[in-house]
C-alpha cells in the first residue's frame, strides 16, 4: 500500500498535485495534529510557527474525475498517535481564557484527571476534522464549504464515505485534521488533536452531483451544511432536505416542506469557523432523498 505524507497549508485550484491515485485504490495518508505537531503541555500559541499550523495531506488527484463528478472518500482505517492534545487560546471558541491552555490526553482511552475528584472517562469518537477536494477559489484548509474542508463532524469515522463534488479536474483530494474524541460544536476550539495513520480508498460517479459535503455511515445519509451562523446554515439545509425530498418522492414542495418538519435531524458540528456548520439527516428512510444514486 502507497502511504503519502506530503503536507500543504493553503488550497488553491490549481495546485499541482502531490501524487495519484486511481479509483479502488487503497492508500494511507500520514497527517499532522492541527498545530502540525507542535502543541504540549506548557506551549503557548504565541509560541507555535504560524506556518506550519492546520497542515493537511494532499492534494491528490483522482485518476479521471472532471470537474462535476462526485467523489466517494471511504474511511477504512483511523490509527492515532498514542497521545493528543486539547487547547485553547484568547479569541478561540465560544468561552475562550485570557491565556492559552493546553492538556495531553490518551487517544485511545482518554481520561480526563485535572481535579480531585474521581476520573471522567472520554467517549472515544476517532474521526477526520477536515477532508475535501480543492475548491474553485484559494482559501485555507481551516475552512469549509460546498468543496468538504473542515467539516468537525464525528460522522467523518470508520465505515463513512463523505461523497463530495469536484471543483476541479483530478479533484484534488486533501485530507487532516484528526480527533480521537470532540465534544459537540467544539466548543473550546479544538477536540482531541492527534496525528494519524489513514487508511482510505476512493469511488466516483458521474450520474450525480451533491450540493454539499453528503456522509453515508452505517446505511444513513447525511449533508453537512455551513452558514455565516447557524440560522442561515440551518435555512440553506431545510431548503436543501426539502427541494431533494420532494424531487424523490413526487411530492408538491409545500407538503414536502411539511414532511422535513416532521422528519429532520440536526446535529451540530462546530461553532469555531468562520462558518457554523451542521450535519442534516431524516428519518423514516426519507434519507434516501439525499443521496437517490448511492441506493
Amino acid at each position: 500500500m502507497r502511504e503519502f505524507d506530503e503536507q500543504i497549508y493553503r488550497l488553491s485550484p490549481g495546485l499541482a498535485p502531490s501524487f495519484t491515485v486511481e479509483p479502488g485504490e487503497v492508500f494511507a495518508c500520514l497527517t499532522q495534529d492541527a498545530s502540525g505537531n507542535q502543541i504540549g503541555e506548557g506551549v503557548r500559541h504565541a509560541d507555535l510557527d504560524p506556518s506550519r499550523v492546520f497542515a493537511v495531506n494532499g492534494p491528490i488527484e483522482i485518476a479521471g474525475v472532471k470537474a462535476g463528478d462526485a467523489v466517494g472518500v471511504e474511511i477504512r482505517a483511523i490509527d492515532p498517535a498514542e497521545w493528543g492534545h486539547t487547547w485553547t487560546r484568547p479569541g478561540l471558541g465560544v468561552g475562550a481564557p485570557p491565556e492559552s491552555h493546553v492538556r495531553r490526553l490518551a487517544a485511545r482511552h482518554p481520561l480526563i484527571e485535572w481535579g480531585t475528584g474521581a476520573p471522567i472517562a472520554v467517549t472515544p469518537r476517532l474521526h477526520i476534522g477536515t477532508l475535501g477536494l480543492l475548491p474553485r477559489v484559494e482559501t485555507e484548509p481551516r475552512h469549509l464549504g460546498g468543496y468538504g474542508g473542515n467539516l468537525d463532524s464525528v460522522l467523518c469515522a470508520v465505515g463513512s464515505t463523505v461523497w463530495i463534488t469536484a471543483q476541479v479536474d483530478g479533484g484534488g483530494l486533501f485530507v487532516g485534521d484528526v480527533h480521537a474524541a470532540m465534544g459537540d460544536a467544539e466548543v473550546c476550539g479544538t477536540g482531541i488533536e492527534v496525528a494519524a495513520r489513514l487508511e482510505l480508498c476512493v469511488r466516483t460517479r458521474t450520474d450525480w452531483a451533491p450540493t454539499f459535503a453528503t456522509i453515508r455511515r452505517e446505511e444513513k445519509t447525511w449533508i453537512v451544511v455551513d452558514g455565516d451562523d447557524f440560522d442561515e446554515a440551518l435555512r440553506r439545509g431545510v431548503a436543501e432536505c426539502t427541494r431533494l425530498l420532494a424531487a424523490h418522492f413526487g411530492m408538491p414542495h409545500n407538503d414536502a416542506y411539511l414532511a422535513v418538519g416532521l422528519l429532520l435531524e440536526v446535529r451540530v458540528c462546530q461553532v469555531v469557523n468562520s462558518r457554523r456548520s451542521l450535519a442534516l439527516s431524516l428519518t423514516g428512510g426519507a434519507d434516501a432523498a439525499l443521496a437517490p444514486a448511492l441506493l
